[in-house]
Formats: structure tokens, sequence, C-alpha cells
């Protein structure tokens, strides 16, 4: 399948919303293990208007398009990796990688040396091969685990 990557901007913030809430309902299960309330309280603050307002001012943001349609979705701001979702049809396909690939050249470019993220269950293993490492131990948040991990980027060829 072909995917076009690309900067998300403020217009596709209902389309970014309902990626990222999809692919957590069908995707993280490991994670919420089909309770209602962890479902809830993680996607409570995934809506157009949140979405709206994160992708007004980061350092990056990066969707992936397959036949015209959002199915991944990654959010840099701080130094931090916020978000990096894919519907189920786009997993295990490499748009994950790509994607973030693409918000860790974004953040590179606005001169961010190491990104930071909070990994779930169902994540930990891609951000492992992906170079990120385990710093710190699991936090615990509303019926939730996050493993903080880290990647030292690299600098750009032309730094």
């Amino acid at each position: 399948m072909a995917y076009e990557f690309k900067p998300l901007t403020a217009d596709v913030a209902s389309a970014a919303s309902a990626v990222v809430r999809r692919s957590i309902v069908e995707c993280c299960g490991d994670d919420h293990a089909g309770r209602p309330e962890v479902i809830e309280t993680w996607t409570a603050n995934k809506t157009p208007d949140n979405f709206r307002q994160w992708l007004s001012a980061p350092q990056a943001a990066v969707g992936a398009w397959h036949r015209g349609e959002l199915v991944a979705v990654a959010l840099v701001n701080d130094a931090s990796l916020l978000l990096c979702y894919a519907v189920p049809e786009a997993l295990h396909q490499g748009v994950g990688q790509r994607l973030l690939w693409a918000a860790e050249e974004g953040a590179r470019a606005a001169g961010v040396k190491e990104i930071r993220l909070d990994s779930t269950r169902t994540a930990l293993h891609f951000y492992l091969r992906n170079g990120y490492a385990c710093a710190g131990e699991p936090q615990h948040w509303a019926g939730l685990t996050a493993q903080p991990m880290c990647k030292r980027l690299a600098p750009r060829h032309d730094d």
C-alpha cells in the first residue's frame, strides 16, 4: 500500500482525533483490557478541539495518508513524543516506523537533541526496535501503565 507522509495542520484536527481514539480502542487492548472507564479516561482529552490547539504550534506533527484518508498521527512538543498512533489497517506495514522517523526528523530540525516519551505496553517493543531505551520506572495512572523512554537524536548532516 502507498502512504503519503506530510505535516499535520489544524484543519485535520477532527480526523486526527478520530485516528487516535480508534487506535486506542482497537489496538491497545493490552493496556486497557476493554475496560470502558480506562478507555474513557485515556481518550477524554483526544478531542478535535484539543487537536486544533495541539496542532497550532508543535515542533513536529506528522500524519500518514492512504488514498486520501488520514491513518496515522505523530506529535512532538517540548522534546516529547506525545502521540504516535495508527489505525489497525496501517499496522505492521512500516507506517508507524516511517511516521516515527518523520516526527524525529521534525524534532531534530527544531533543535531537539533527545526525545522522550511514555510508552504503552502495546507500543513498548516498537519503541525498543526503533532505538528508544527505558528511562525510569513504569508510571501508573488511571488503570494504565506507561514506561518512560528516551532516544538521543543523531545530529542532522547539515548541523
